[in-house]
């Protein structure tokens, strides 16, 4: 685990009230304001990301629908009464 890092910011009057109110009525902390913020930033400016790429080139999974999904059980209990009535 890697240690925090100290981080001076300067704001301007108006960003800092309006950070010390948001802070205010969310009770969350400067810091992690600032931290969510700079994380938000960094994600929407790197580039693509690989599932983002993924998503664009590999074509859509078929969606599973209650039949399918109760197609196991189904096969179980035929299975189970077939091999009941070889015996």
């Amino acid at each position: 685990m890697t240690t925090p890092r100290l981080l001076s910011v300067r704001l301007d009057a108006r960003l800092a009230e309006a950070l010390e109110r948001h802070c205010a009525q969310t009770g969350a902390t400067r810091s992690d304001v600032v931290k969510q913020s700079v994380a938000q930033y960094i994600v929407e400016h790197a580039g693509p990301t690989l599932g983002g790429l993924a998503e664009a080139v590999l074509p859509a999974a078929p969606k599973r629908t209650a039949r399918a999904r109760r197609a196991p059980r189904q096969k179980r209990f035929r299975d189970y009464v077939r091999e009941k009535r070889r015996r």
